[in-house]
Formats: C-alpha cells, sequence, structure tokens
C-alpha cells in the first residue's frame, strides 16, 4: 500500500472521462480508516449476505449516519468531483458498503437517459486474477450499448468478452459513467466502498427519469438484510444536514422511497 498522502484535489481529465466512460483518483483516500469504520459497521449491522443477490453474491450496508464519519466526508468530498464530470449540480444516492464474493457478469448499471456516476473504492489490492472491476472503455456510448446488448453481453462472465482490467490499490477510486458495460472474475471476499451521483434534474421530463431511477435503488420489497434501524439509508444527521442535496432529495421523494423499503426489511425479521 502507498504510504503517500491522499491528494485532496487530484486533476480531473474530462475530456478522457468523457471519451473511455471511467477515470481512476489514485491516492486519494486514507484506506485505514475507511476500511476500519467499514469493518466495524459491517460488523454491527450485518450478519450475512442480502437475498435474492442473484448472480452477485455480497453483505450490504449504508454508511450514511453519524456512526460513519469517514464515509460521508468521502461522499462530499466526490461531490465536486461529479459536479465536473456530469457538467452541473448533482444529487448523491448513498454512501454503502459491500462486501463481494465471487465473479459478476457483464452488465450496466443504467439504462436510463440521464447522467450518472458510479464511484467505487475497494479496500484490497485488485489484479485481472483478484476480482478487479473490468470495463468495455467507450460501452456508456449510446451506439456501443446498443450493439453489446444485441450480442447479449449483459449476463456474460467476465472473461466471454475483452475488456479493460481496471487494477487499483487501497485508497484509489474508480470513477466510472453507470451507462458503461463492467464485470469481475477472479476475486474472492472484497470490501467496496460505493456511492452514485446523478445529474439533479432541471425539468419536468428528467424529473420523472430521476425519480425512476431513485425507485430502482429502493424497491418496495427487497431486504438488504442489515440494521435499518442503525444504519438507515439516510440517517437523522443527513436529513437535518444543511446540505443542498439533502433537502433536493426529499423534495423529489426519496426518502420516502428509502423508508418504504426499510419497513419492508423489518416485516421479515
Amino acid at each position: 500500500m502507498s504510504t503517500e498522502a491522499p491528494s485532496l484535489f487530484p486533476a480531473i481529465d474530462v475530456s478522457r472521462f468523457q471519451t473511455f466512460g471511467f477515470l481512476v483518483l489514485r491516492r486519494y483516500f486514507d484506506a485505514r480508516r475507511l476500511g476500519a469504520e467499514m469493518d466495524e459497521s459491517l460488523l454491527k449491522g450485518t450478519s450475512s449476505e442480502a437475498p435474492d443477490g442473484g448472480e452477485i453474491r455480497f453483505r450490504y450496508l449504508p454508511m450514511m449516519t453519524a456512526e460513519t464519519p469517514f464515509s460521508l466526508a468521502l461522499l462530499d468530498r466526490l461531490e465536486a468531483v461529479a459536479t465536473t464530470l456530469l457538467g452541473g449540480p448533482v444529487l448523491p444516492t448513498r454512501a454503502k458498503a459491500v462486501c463481494y464474493r465471487g465473479d459478476t457478469p457483464w452488465h450496466a448499471d443504467s439504462a436510463l437517459p440521464i447522467g450518472s456516476l458510479g464511484f467505487a473504492a475497494y479496500l484490497e489490492p485488485l489484479g485481472a486474477d483478484t476480482g478487479a472491476l473490468r470495463v468495455i472503455p467507450g460501452s456508456h456510448r449510446p451506439e456501443l450499448t446498443a450493439s453489446l446488448r444485441a450480442f447479449g453481453a449483459a449476463g456474460m462472465p467476465a472473461d466471454a468478452l475483452p475488456g479493460h482490467v481496471v487494477a487499483t490499490e487501497p485508497g484509489d477510486v474508480i470513477v466510472f459513467d453507470e451507462h458503461l458495460f463492467h464485470a469481475s472474475a477472479g476475486g474472492e471476499i472484497r470490501r467496496q466502498w460505493r456511492a452514485d451521483y446523478v445529474v439533479d434534474p432541471a425539468d419536468a421530463a428528467a424529473e420523472d427519469h430521476t425519480e425512476a431511477y431513485f425507485a430502482a435503488i429502493y424497491p418496495p420489497d427487497w431486504d438488504g438484510n442489515h440494521d435499518v434501524d442503525r444504519f438507515p439509508s439516510y440517517g437523522p444527521d443527513w436529513r437535518r444536514s444543511r446540505r443542498a442535496s439533502a433537502a433536493r432529495l426529499g423534495e423529489l421523494g426519496v426518502y420516502e422511497l428509502a423508508a418504504r423499503q426499510e419497513a419492508f426489511t423489518r416485516s421479515r425479521r
């Protein structure tokens, strides 16, 4: 692991991102601090993998409360990066800890016609044979997306398609367009901190798509198998904060979506 200090203000190559659909912010955060906070939170808030995960096996926990201050600080820092890359005001989804195991097939995280980014930070060194993220550069562009979907790429194993391996060290953050096809292979258990940003809608049509985006994140019948009272998707400190995005999420009904999902989780206990 590098001993260099995290870079608070990295250079953002917007043109490169727009061309290939991803960037890596090297040595961006203190991996030891985030790893300790994530491990403690997962220990307190989860007991087993989330059910109904399909091919992707994982443990999941939101990190949006006063118990996860480093996570919240990282989310706040990345807002400026998201604003630069998406070209205007943005809204966060929720920061979360995910502990993956096994392979992840090719997929894209969004098919909606709105801009959105994923930020993924792995707490283990990852390479081609140890579960590093693989991407198909440029696959966020509509023409290549359409070709890949017609080819049947979605759901294929990671080694079935040519892809670029994004090798990372703890402290690095991968930024990727959520329309980008990505996968992983060869990994055992690996910890990931993840947060996403979406463009703040400026008109009625964009607002409809944004509401659909958040509705897909918080389906009413999904159980993440974690302590939703101690680790809700949006903690009270977040909602009471003076962040402009906190108020905007309320206006868009996101908190109601998250609360409905959390009520379902409680009903399953």
